[in-house]
Order: C-alpha cells, then sequence, then structure tokens
C-alpha cells in the first residue's frame, strides 16, 4: 500500500471509532472510553457469564481495571457477580435484568450505527485490499459480535504504538491528538476543541500531557500571518509512534478489508432494531469531520 492510501485508512478507521465510541458513551455514560473498555463492556453485554479473569484477558484491562469495571457497573445495578458453578473460587460477572436491557439498547444503536456507516466501511474495506470477502450465510448476525471483533482488530492495532505510548501513558484522546498534530500539520491548540470534542481548557490539557511525555512540542513564530500564534509539532517520539500505526494497518490489512467488508454487508435479523440512539450519525454525510486516526482506538 501507498502512502496515501495508509493516511486515508487511517483517516477513515479514526472516524469509524469515533462514532463506535459515541455510541458507548451514549448508552452507558462514559466519556471517550479506552478501547480496551468498550471491549470489556462489549464483552459483558453479550450476555454470558463471565469470569474476571477472562474479562481481563479478553479486553486487555488489568486485573485492577476490571474490578473497578464491575464495580462501577455494579452500582448501576447492571451486573452482578456470583461463584462460578465448577470453581466456587471464580468470580463470574453476569448481567441484571437493568443490565440485559441496556445490552437490548447497545445492541440497537450499534445496528443503527453499521448500517450508517456502510458506506465508509465499504470504503475502508476496498482502499486496505480491493476484494474484502463478503460474510457467508452462517455468519454471525448479532450486532453485538460484530462490534466485539470490530473492538479487538481496533486494539490490536493500538498495540502496535510504542510501549511508551500505550500501556497507560496515552490515552485515546490524547494519540488521537497526536496522529492529527503530525498528519494535518500546523494545528494550533484551539484546532483539537472541535475534532476531539472537548473544551479549550480540556485541549490545552491534552497539549500538555503530549509535551510531558515528549510526543509534541510546541512552536512560536512558524505562521508569518501571525507571529504570536503557538503551533504545535510532533517530535520524533511523536512520529515513531504514529508512524508504527501506519505500520499495523498495513501489517493487518488483509484481516481488516475484510472485517469491515462484513460490516458494509451487515443487516440487521428480520425485525430488527427500531430505536436508536441520536449519537448515531451518518458519517458518510460529514465530510467536514477533521482528521483522525485508528490511534484513537
Amino acid at each position: 500500500m501507498d502512502a496515501a492510501a495508509l493516511n486515508r485508512a487511517m483517516e477513515l478507521l479514526g472516524r469509524f471509532n469515533d462514532d463506535m465510541t459515541r455510541i458507548v458513551d451514549g448508552v452507558f455514560g462514559t466519556r471517550w472510553a479506552e478501547i480496551e473498555e468498550i471491549l470489556a463492556i462489549v464483552v459483558l453485554m453479550a450476555g454470558d457469564p463471565v469470569p474476571t479473569r477472562s474479562l481481563a484477558e479478553a479486553s486487555g484491562l488489568s486485573r485492577r481495571a476490571v474490578s473497578r469495571l464491575v464495580i462501577r457497573l455494579r452500582s448501576e445495578g447492571l451486573v452482578d457477580t456470583r461463584p462460578a458453578q465448577d470453581d466456587g473460587r471464580v468470580v463470574e460477572v453476569v448481567l441484571t435484568g437493568a443490565g440485559d436491557e441496556r445490552a437490548r439498547l447497545l445492541r440497537r444503536s450499534t445496528a443503527e450505527f453499521f448500517r450508517l456507516s456502510r458506506n465508509v466501511a465499504r470504503e475502508i474495506s476496498s482502499g486496505l485490499g480491493g476484494q474484502g470477502a463478503a460474510p457467508t450465510a452462517g455468519s454471525p448476525v448479532d450486532a453485538i459480535d460484530l462490534l466485539r471483533r470490530v473492538c479487538e482488530a481496533g486494539l490490536a492495532l493500538v498495540r502496535f504504538m510504542p510501549e511508551a505510548a500505550t500501556q497507560g501513558k496515552l490515552a485515546a484522546r490524547q494519540r488521537a491528538a497526536l496522529v492529527q498534530i503530525l498528519v494535518q500539520g500546523t494545528v494550533r491548540p484551539n484546532d483539537l476543541t472541535r475534532s476531539l470534542d472537548v473544551s479549550p481548557a480540556g485541549a490545552a490539557y491534552i497539549v500538555d500531557q503530549l509535551c510531558a511525555k515528549g510526543f509534541v512540542s510546541r512552536r512560536r513564530e512558524a505562521l508569518p500571518s501571525d507571529r504570536r500564534a503557538v503551533v504545535l509539532e510532533a517530535t520524533a517520539e511523536g512520529a515513531q509512534a504514529v508512524m508504527a500505526v501506519l505500520h499495523g494497518i498495513a501489517h493487518q490489512s488483509a484481516a481488516l478489508s475484510g472485517l469491515f467488508a462484513e460490516v458494509a454487508a451487515w443487516r440487521a435479523p428480520s425485525g430488527g432494531p427500531a430505536e436508536v440512539l441520536p449519537a448515531a450519525h451518518d458519517m458518510s454525510r460529514d465530510p467536514s469531520a477533521s482528521p483522525r486516526s485508528a490511534a484513537g482506538w
């Protein structure tokens, strides 16, 4: 794949990720949930009892982070815990009645999201390989199962980043900001407010964190039209982190092409969802969206 195709794929994957995150945020009241947290929630919402250890292994969250997530969901009445039937030492997490209802809402909202994302998914698939295989008649039709596999693919891309940019050291919004700064160029701090959906103070905090971690630097007198303007530039370490994601996209291109071909061809089962959250919107009709990145996963 050439550089232009990779950059376009990264931009589209980032847009897809943004809307996917908004769906989960809208259902569960989170704000810019990390990909690992989204994956853990999706695994739980599938409905089967899940041992906490399996939840950590499936999502990439630490056991402590899983414990915090389970405590929060239990406080909201969505899950409960119990000893496993075959081994009383193992703690399982199960959905409550309210959790089942929330899972149905997530399934309906995800189904609508997939429907509205069809054109973008098709472009991702064709751009990455050209001939992503369409799903067979026996492929799963459950929206949450497909959402889980999309999240797993996103987590795999994040793991291509250097260790300094993962392991909790660079949060999702920071990764997304870093890519925008590198790819778009001539980015001012306030330019991040719309693309990251944060306040000016929030954007300033993200920039401060990126600078403190050595991924971004501030440069003055970079714009002849405004010598006082502050422009953000990615450092060598920041560029290395973004290039690692591009390498990951190229390395995983066949698998990603097939997965997004399935998203593009996905249809809800008969009598499918009618109620959805307003957070789902048609990305293919939003050309003004700022460039974002799969690193936001």
